[in-house]
């Protein structure tokens, strides 16, 4: 295939993808996803689960391949800690997005990372200022980690929206590599205002509001793996936000997400996959009834 007909090919892709009229098949979604859940436990049915909290929100995917999924609402405020932290960190809430939370402790700044070399707080000459977390979460059970750090403290982000996709089964070690979402810190930094995003099975992914700013910008598209049967949703969470997961229990509030799990027709995906010069968009289709998704149940430092 030549550079001109590869480029016509995604052009045309690109165009199926973002219309409703081009024989495409969507089933939506709509589910509640609670602060405890914990996506590291993606495909496990029964508690306790390592770092505590409670099973993530799930949903079954249509089969098919070329599936794109997209969030059309998102809603609701979380707390990395609501219950037991000091009464001045109480009620630190956050959107989809995540938010920039503070806390300090006795143990500052003994345990914070604070190398070059490594994502870093707040330098020891700081240690007067209240700590911002930063996430740099290590894959755990099958599932991958996550990296978000921001060399400014405000842009700091915790408590966000995310997501994994799985085959069906519980995912198992070794857990695809770490995916950085960081703004230019750090290799292959992937920012959270990316346009579409690719992840491998059982790896983890920010999602947030599902638009490329906070509240504003264009609809994210979001890959779906080929042989993925299900999505979780859930938060990343742990001690400090770095490290394995941990400390879900004491997390407070909740997500209302809805989205769209778009699967171009059979006949539409052959076209595309074999056609580099040119192609026929069909018509508008029906758009299916929503799938009833499938939803399990939903630290002090």
């Amino acid at each position: 295939m030549s550079s001109i007909q590869a480029n016509v090919s995604r052009i045309l892709i690109g165009m199926l993808l973002a219309s409703s009229c081009s024989g495409l098949i969507a089933e939506s979604f709509s589910l509640s996803v609670d602060s405890k859940a914990n996506l590291y436990a993606a495909g496990q049915t029964q508690t306790p689960l390592v770092g505590g909290g409670t099973l993530p929100s799930s949903v079954v995917l249509p089969p098919g391949n070329g599936r794109v999924l997209s969030l059309t609402s998102v809603s609701g405020t979380v707390s990395y800690n609501d219950v037991d932290a000091p009464p001045i960190y109480l009620g630190q809430y956050n959107g989809p997005d995540g938010g920039a939370v503070n806390f300090q402790d006795a143990n500052w700044p003994n345990n914070y990372l604070t190398t070059s070399g490594t994502p870093g707080l707040l330098p020891s000459s700081a240690a007067g200022a209240a700590t911002t977390f930063y996430m740099d979460m290590a894959s755990a059970g099958g599932v991958s980690g996550m990296l978000l750090y921001e060399s400014v403290a405000a842009a700091r982000r915790v408590m966000f929206l995310s997501g994994v996709f799985t085959s069906g089964s519980v995912p198992q070690s070794p857990a695809p590599s770490i995916l950085n979402f960081s703004s230019s810190f750090g290799s292959n930094p992937l920012s959270t205002s990316f346009t579409q995003l690719s992840p491998l099975l059982n790896q983890s992914f920010f999602i947030g509001d599902g638009l490329t700013g906070t509240g504003t910008g264009a609809t994210q598209s979001f890959f779906v793996p080929n042989g993925a049967t299900h999505l979780y949703l859930g938060i990343v969470d742990g001690s400090y936000f770095v490290g394995a997961p941990d400390y879900y229990d004491n997390n407070s509030g909740s997500f209302s997400v809805q989205g769209v799990v778009a699967v171009p027709e059979p006949a539409t995906w052959f076209a595309l996959a074999t056609a580099a010069g040119a192609a026929i968009i069909p018509g508008c289709r029906r758009w299916r009834r929503a799938r009833d998704p499938v939803r399990s149940p939903s630290r002090f430092w």
